[in-house]
Formats: C-alpha cells, structure tokens, sequence
C-alpha cells in the first residue's frame, strides 16, 4: 500500500476513532492522545495495513483496540500506585510541624528554585550537599543558596508579623 493511501486511511479514520475512544476514557484529552497514539503506531506499521481500505480501516480499529487495552492497563497500575503512595504520605504535610500560613506563603513567594530549596531541606529532610545533587548544583553554590533563601524568609515573615516566632519552624533554620 502506498503512503499516500495510508495516510488517506488514517486521516479519514481519524473523526471515528476519537469517537470510538470518547465512548470508552473519561477524559477529552485521553481520547485525543489515543487517537494520536493509534495514528502514530498505524503509520509506523503501514506495510502490514491490508490494501482493501475497508479492511485497513478494521485493522486500524484493531490497532486502536490495542492501544486502548494498553491505556487501561497503564492507567489500573498508575492508579493503584497512587493509592498506595497516598497512604504512606502525611495528609498535612505542614500543620504537623506547627506552621501557620505565613509560613507557607512565604515559602511559595520566594522564587521557585528557591523554595523547592527550603522544600527539600526543611520538609523533605535532605541534607545540603544531598539537596545540591538533586539540584544538579555544587554544594558551595547551594549553601550560598540556602543562606539567599532563609534571609529573604526571615526578611518576608517579619514584614508579616514582626513578633511572630513562626510556629517555630525558622528556628530549625541553620544561623
């Protein structure tokens, strides 16, 4: 089979498959990844499409039957992964500490390499140089780092509330 018949079988297939995967996900957007999933793998394997169009049209649908069994069996491992992760996580993985929401806020204003910094060192309990690896950075560049991160916290959580010890969680930050 030519490409061009190839691609004339796929284009014009395409409306009914995203109808044929609508029926079947839940989400618009997983429908359109399976219609583009199954065009992908169709193309790649246009040599073994049938040359009769209505029995390319099948064996695309077969393909596509494939690909949704895929998703499915994806989707059931993901899920069920995340369900077990759920219950070893902390549901609130800021209150346990004591920290009020200026804390947080704080947290979330400074800028994103920054606070995934403070994340990672006061929350997740990295260390620095371990935190450094993570950051692809060396471990000098992320002290200098952390030291930028907890001045303009500290500067942050006085503007908010000058006599406030913050639940005491800077405390816990190095001097």
């Amino acid at each position: 089979m030519s490409d061009i018949n190839a691609e004339r079988i796929l284009v014009d297939a395409a409306p009914s498959l995203l109808a044929h995967f609508r029926r079947r996900v839940e989400a618009l957007e997983d429908a359109a990844d399976l219609v583009s999933e199954t065009v992908t793998t169709a193309w790649q394997s246009t040599r073994r499409m049938p040359r009769d169009p209505e029995q390319a049209r099948m064996w695309v649908f077969g393909v596509a039957r494939n690909t949704l069994r895929h998703h499915h069996r994806t989707t059931s491992r993901r899920d069920a992964l995340a369900i077990r992760l759920a219950s070893t996580m902390d549901p609130a993985p800021w209150k346990d500490e004591g920290i009020g929401i200026e804390v947080r806020q704080a947290v979330a204003a400074l800028p994103a390499e920054l606070g995934e910094l403070i994340r990672l060192v006061h929350r997740d309990g990295f260390t620095l140089e371990q935190a450094a690896t993570l950051m692809g950075v060396t471990p000098s560049t992320l002290r200098t780092r952390h030291a930028r991160a907890e001045q303009l916290l500290r500067h942050s959580l006085i503007e908010v509330d000058p006599g406030s010890r913050t639940g005491g969680w800077l405390v816990r930050l190095p001097a």
